[in-house]
């Protein structure tokens, strides 16, 4: 008898959280369209349509909470704990009495009169519990980094491999004392590149951040014998990003030598040495270390290959209590499977908790500019354009618009146009589904959808600027004086046209996200995530 009263209670649960779990998104809707139908009516008034919808939702919220209490296990426990619901959703039926109408009391009550609604205002540690459940337990005191391996077709495979391995054991231990955590390095296999051409460390990226998410791990340290390139065409040995926490180290900086010289080997001293100190540079730069003059740091100066080093390099007192104080924020926190909700919340959170990881890209890469180095968006954005602003039927419809409604229309088409290009680029990191994502690489995308953000307003001003100075200096005053449907239309003057040059803008801007779209590898580029000096 306990048995089968064991197994039923646990069939309730079942079905209770299969039940949550499939209206979480309906109901939350709803609520929103109801809170809809509250300011209206607090503002002008509902429609009779509207009541009767108003009194459908309701309806709906009772079903929803008379399910939920016919499958609770404990009826009584279930009461307890939504009482506040159940009472949010029996005041509306007051609504009845007039008398109560002229006391706002009974309409405020709509506010919380969803469950969903409710329990977001009443119950917000349950929440962020949640929350902070999917994020998995307070990460441990060590970090994990990921090292990758990444070989041309002339590589010395064996020598990548042997190199590397000396690099992080003699990195390993330095790391430790300066942080006062443990460092465990997890060396892949290496991965095969098509050629031997020079790379941008945002080529790694993709595959970088996948093993991210994949291991899961801190960090990520990339180790290839190609050149390495800066933004700005110039060969590095090394470049981090501390948006990403991602390392790229090419070796072929460190074995070149001057015209006609031999190119040093990777068993050589010199070589393995300087290894270790670029390394060391890098990790600490993307923990919180500033770089510093060659006085005041021999490690965080600016990398300079130096054939007299034979030993590794150690920080400073003052670096190392930079570095100890930074220890409890290392470990990166991870999102295990969350809803998209949760997904939201958990970039933001993350993107608040690193300020300054999300401004400094912005403020490198430009964004707002990128447009004019993305030829396909540029000229699916400015041909229609062109071809609008001599249409009688644009101008009909342009000034007969109101202020508001093409500010609203502008704002609503680039926020589509943006998410548009972020989800069909697959720009997010990692760009394969993953069920975690680590700490920065929500921040990485942050950064990511900011900046396309800012190129979508950026072709916003560039479009319209054209249209109105076409508005203005080109288009022939006396021409729309021929069209029937601008015949009663008074004089145009240059706010109207201003107007008009923001609605065909914004027409622009939705037909560039659609039919040009971006060149995922170039806008990468351009974010500015890797920073220039290492």
């Amino acid at each position: 008898m306990l048995k089968e009263k064991s197994q039923k209670k646990r069939k309730h649960f079942r079905l209770l959280y299969k039940l949550e779990a499939g209206l979480e998104a309906p109901m939350f809707l709803l609520s929103i369209l109801w809170l809809i139908f509250f300011i209206l009516e607090l503002t002008q008034g509902l429609t009779p349509t509207q009541e009767r919808l108003v009194i459908a939702i309701w309806v709906m919220f009772i079903v929803e909470f008379l399910l939920k209490f016919f499958l609770a296990p404990r009826k009584g426990q279930y009461i307890k704990q939504n009482w506040l619901t159940l009472l949010a959703l029996i005041i509306p039926a007051f609504r009845a009495f007039r008398l109560l109408r002229a006391i706002r009391v009974l309409q405020v009550s709509r506010v919380a009169s969803t469950t969903r609604f409710v329990r977001a205002l009443t119950s917000t540690n349950r929440f962020v519990k949640e929350v902070k459940e999917a994020q998995g337990p307070k990460p441990t005191a060590e970090m994990n980094v990921g090292v990758m391996l990444a070989a041309s077709p002339s590589a010395d495979r064996e020598a990548l491999v042997a190199f590397t391995a000396h690099l992080i054991d003699d990195a390993k231990e330095e790391m430790a004392a300066a942080t006062g955590q443990e460092w465990f390095f997890h060396l892949a296999e290496p991965e095969g590149l098509a050629s031997d051409e020079p790379r941008q460390p945002a080529d790694f990226l993709d595959y970088a951040s996948l093993r991210m998410a994949e291991g899961p791990y801190d960090m990520v340290v990339v180790v290839t014998d190609v050149a390495l390139m800066s933004r700005k065409k110039r060969a590095e040995a090394g470049l981090a990003s501390t948006v990403c926490r991602v390392l790229v180290i090419s070796t072929r900086r460190l074995t070149s030598t001057r015209r006609g010289s031999p190119a040093r080997s990777l068993t050589s001293e010199a070589v393995r040495w300087n290894g270790v100190t670029l390394l060391l540079h890098l990790l600490g730069h993307v923990i919180g270390l500033s770089h510093r003059n060659v006085r005041e740091s021999k490690l965080m100066a600016p990398f300079e290959f130096r054939e007299e080093r034979g030993r590794a390099q150690h920080f400073g007192k003052k670096e190392r209590k930079v570095l100890q104080e930074r220890t409890e924020h290392l470990p990166e926190r991870e999102l295990r499977g969350g809803t998209m909700l949760e997904a939201l919340i958990f970039h933001v959170l993350m993107a608040l908790r690193h300020p300054k990881d999300v401004l400094k890209p912005l403020l490198r890469n430009w964004a707002f500019l990128l447009p004019l180095s993305l030829p396909g968006l540029a000229t699916a954005a400015v041909a229609p354009s062109f071809l609008l602003v001599f249409t009688a039927e644009i101008w009909d419809v342009g000034l007969n618009m109101q202020n508001q409604t093409v500010i609203i229309y502008a704002l609503v088409s680039i926020l589509a146009a943006s998410f548009y290009l972020v989800r069909v680029q697959s720009l997010f990191l990692p760009r394969k589904e993953k069920r975690v994502l680590t700490e920065h690489l929500a921040v990485a995308n942050v950064v990511i959808f900011l900046s396309v953000l800012l190129a979508c307003i950026g072709l916003f001003f560039l479009v319209g600027a054209l249209m109105f100075l076409i508005e203005v200096y080109i288009f022939p005053e006396g021409l729309m004086k021929t069209w029937p449907t601008l015949l009663d239309q008074p004089v145009i003057d240059w706010t109207i046209k201003l107007r008009l040059a923001a609605f065909i803008s914004t027409v622009g801007v939705t037909t560039g996200a659609l039919a040009g779209g971006m060149e995922s590898k170039t806008v990468i580029q351009h974010l500015a995530l890797f920073e220039d000096e290492p």
